[in-house]
């Protein structure tokens, strides 16, 4: 199998220039060409591929990635009706795809290494609670099928948090205490000569269904992997969640599997139980997986992305939150604020905390744009009344209060400002716990910096 390493928002030339990456041989660019220029959508598993994107194949958000593209390929050269120059360019996702042969693989652009990416790692771990590096490195030759199982434990426990899901089932009785609608075929089959016993059966709300059920078969589907131990013992909070699902469903039986997956094909509406859906799909692409994995179609598209920009809100997110900042969520639209007494037009600033009025917006890129993200820092900051607003980026370069800018308006009287901070990605680690140390200490730097900024008088 060929294989491809790429890095997210990225633009590669088969010449090198100034502002491209050197890939090497052009046929390198022209394999591309079949899933290149397509919308993620179009590419994805509800297309009749294999293709999951994280948060968005699950449900925790909009179809914003989804109208990105892939990858963005320009044939600039032609020589006798062959493509003998051309540019490629990453989206926003990092990565794993198979198909036709090929297997590509996007890191992220702030990664040290074209062969490893800790940055990437360590993102999922905060955000899915599992040290992905430990347990999948090593373990198969398959990354796309090891990140399924590490994303279970997450997804169970937030369907967990809505309570342990239940539904009518439909029971059989045959007792003195009749509660229900009297069988009589089954009643004069057993009760004949009558010994003070009806048979019955009653629709009753039971935790034992097909839902609970198929989060059983994946429990014990993932016990029988290398990798299933390690992983459902990670942690108190995923061993309590694994013992509650194992409690309530006593009818497992390992050879019902097939039946239970046909059962669930139809994906849970329930408005109580909404978490529940995207479990119910991962579970259902994990019981599938070595079919998908084996036995694919002819040219399927099979393999696991991850939209990094979210990765790096929702990893910030973990170490804001701590620090008083409120975390709207856009992308399932809940903690929005509005911009008129009406509610008209609303706004959702990543992080802002009222106690000394500040907004802080992440951005997964390099440089601010001077004109986009100034003007919607400055919405954010006229509607919330405050004083800092923070533009956050990662770098590879140093951990710094890169710029800071006196406002003008309003702001002016009461000495706002807005700066942007550089969060220094590690790049000199030799390993996954040295890059972790690196990280613990630069999250540190980056709480120090935004007290600095909201702290000190620039005046």
């Amino acid at each position: 199998m060929k294989v491809l390493n790429l890095k997210d928002n990225t633009t590669y030339s088969s010449e090198r220039t100034s502002h491209s990456k050197d890939i090497g041989d052009i046929s390198d660019y022209l394999v591309l060409d079949r899933i290149a220029n397509c919308d993620i959508s179009d590419l994805m598993d509800e297309n009749n591929n294999s293709l999951l994107v994280y948060p968005n194949s699950f449900g925790e958000c909009d179809d914003r990635i989804g109208s990105q593209k892939l990858f963005t390929l320009q044939k600039i050269c032609w020589d006798k009706g062959r493509c003998v120059k051309a540019t490629l360019s990453t989206g926003n996702v990092a990565g794993f795809i198979k198909f036709d042969g090929m297997h590509v693989t996007i890191h992220s652009r702030f990664s040290h290494s074209d062969d490893e990416d800790f940055f990437l790692h360590y993102m999922l771990e905060k955000v899915l609670g599992v040290n992905l590096f430990s347990l999948t490195y090593g373990v198969t030759d398959d990354p796309v099928f090891d990140y399924l199982l590490c994303m279970f434990p997450k997804l169970l426990s937030e369907a967990l948090r809505q309570g342990i899901y239940k539904e009518y089932q439909r029971h059989e009785y045959n007792d003195s205490n009749i509660r229900g609608t009297v069988n009589i075929n089954r009643h004069l089959k057993y009760n004949i000569p009558f010994n003070g016993s009806i048979s019955y059966s009653v629709r009753e709300f039971s935790y034992d269904n097909m839902v609970t059920e198929l989060i059983r078969h994946t429990i014990e589907y993932i016990c029988s992997k290398k990798i299933g131990k390690a992983l459902l013992e990670s942690s108190p909070q995923i061993m309590t969640d694994v013992r509650q699902i194992i409690s309530v469903t006593p009818r497992y039986n390992k050879f019902d599997r097939e039946r239970i997956v046909r059962g669930n094909l139809k994906m849970i509406t329930h408005p109580y139980f909404v978490k529940y859906a995207s479990l119910q799909k991962l579970c259902l692409r994990i019981l599938r997986g070595d079919k998908v994995k084996y036995k694919s179609r002819e040219n399927e598209i099979y393999g696991i992305l991850f939209d990094v920009s979210y990765l790096w809100e929702e990893y910030l997110a973990e170490h804001l939150m701590r620090h008083g900042f409120l975390h709207p969520d856009n992308r399932k639209q809940k903690g929005r604020i509005y911009l008129t007494s009406k509610n008209d037009f609303p706004r959702y600033p990543d992080y802002y905390r009222d106690a000394n009025r500040t907004v802080i917006d992440a951005k997964y890129k390099k440089e601010m744009d001077p004109r986009n993200d100034v003007n919607q820092m400055i919405t954010y900051m006229y509607r919330l009344k405050s004083l800092h607003g923070i533009l956050l980026h990662p770098s590879t370069g140093s951990s710094c209060i890169r710029d800071t800018y006196q406002l003008l308006g309003y702001g002016a009287s009461e000495k706002a400002d807005l700066s942007t901070i550089h969060f220094h990605v590690p790049q000199s680690a030799d390993n996954y716990r040295s890059f972790k140390s690196q990280m613990v200490a630069e999250e540190k730097t980056m709480i120090d910096n935004i007290n600095m900024v909201t702290n000190k008088n620039w005046f």
